[in-house]
């Protein structure tokens, strides 16, 4: 099981390492403003419309961050519980 706040701070996190230009030598063809559009926004976007006590916007955020996550496994890698969500581990909300 995976802790809901603790997919939440990676999301963010994952976010805003983004905007800090974390991951510009991994990805220098691509950039931050490229990747802030790829990735960051779609997962802002995931985590806008999840509600974390509605199984069905559960099913529907997941079945999203996995497509972002598979074209993203790099950048994704970095952050464990939300990669687990996104692959289908289950959360606890407390």
């Amino acid at each position: 099981m995976l802790d809901y706040p603790k997919v939440c701070r990676e999301a963010f996190a994952l976010v805003d390492d983004i905007g800090k230009g974390a991951f510009n030598t991994e990805f220098s063809e691509r950039g931050t403003l490229a990747t802030t559009v790829e990735v960051a926004m779609p997962v802002l976007a995931v985590f806008r419309e999840l509600d974390p006590r509605d199984r069905s916007s559960i099913l529907a955020c997941r079945a999203r961050l996995a497509k972002i996550a598979s074209k993203e496994q790099g950048v994704f890698s970095r952050y464990p519980a939300l990669t687990g969500f996104a692959l289908g581990k289950a959360i606890t909300v407390q």
